[in-house]
């Protein structure tokens, strides 16, 4: 039995991640293209880890979508790149402090699946091995099929196995002898070893 006049616990509000440029497309076919990293300087400049610091979306004006669990996520643009090492280093509009970039850290950045430029003729992008055959090494002989591209600090190929089971392998797993070298294809050598027990 409850009390009347015992006031209704409102949810907690999330405070969205800073940077925030416009509204987030949900039906967008968001790509992951690299994570932030903390922040350097004092003026809101954030280290970032890249997939592809070569490709063109790296450059002042592209929108991406950043994330971090728990929170709201944000679209964000880039105000600047400049692609040096160990890691690249990013300002972001409205993100001119280092406490404000400070609370981006760990963000997932993604990019619509649209604005991705094209890949060369000898080149492709991850997420475009969703639904490849999956080759056994030894044999040659398909064994399985991709099914995602989940999206973690290792980011893993969940495969679908002919046998019924599912295994899970990271992407830059040294198992995975050859990817993308035929379109539509993964040769993957002792996957036995990562399937789900």
């Amino acid at each position: 039995m409850t009390d009347q006049n015992t006031p209704k616990m409102e949810p907690p509000k999330l405070e969205p991640l800073p940077g925030n440029v416009g509204r987030v497309d949900p039906d967008a076919n968001w790509i992951e293209v690299g994570k932030i990293g903390r922040p350097h300087g004092l003026k809101g400049e954030l280290r970032l880890q890249v997939y592809n610091a070569d490709s063109d979306i790296w450059q002042a004006g592209q929108q991406l979508r950043a994330w971090l669990p728990g929170k709201p996520a944000v679209l964000v643009e880039l105000a600047s790149f400049r692609d040096i090492l160990p890691m690249p280093l990013a300002t972001l509009v409205g993100v001119d402090d280092r406490d404000v970039a400070a609370k981006l850290t760990h963000a997932v950045l993604a990019v619509n699946q649209d604005e991705l430029p094209a890949a060369d003729e000898d080149e492709f992008y991850i997420h475009e091995l969703i639904g490849a055959t999956v080759l056994d090494d030894a044999t040659r002989k398909p064994v399985g099929v991709v099914r995602a591209l989940l999206e973690t600090p290792a980011d893993v190929l969940e495969i679908s196995m002919h046998s019924g089971a599912s295994a899970m392998i990271p992407v830059h797993a040294d198992a995975i002898t050859e990817m993308g070298r035929e379109k539509g294809i993964l040769v993957v050598r002792d996957i036995a070893d990562w399937q789900d027990r």
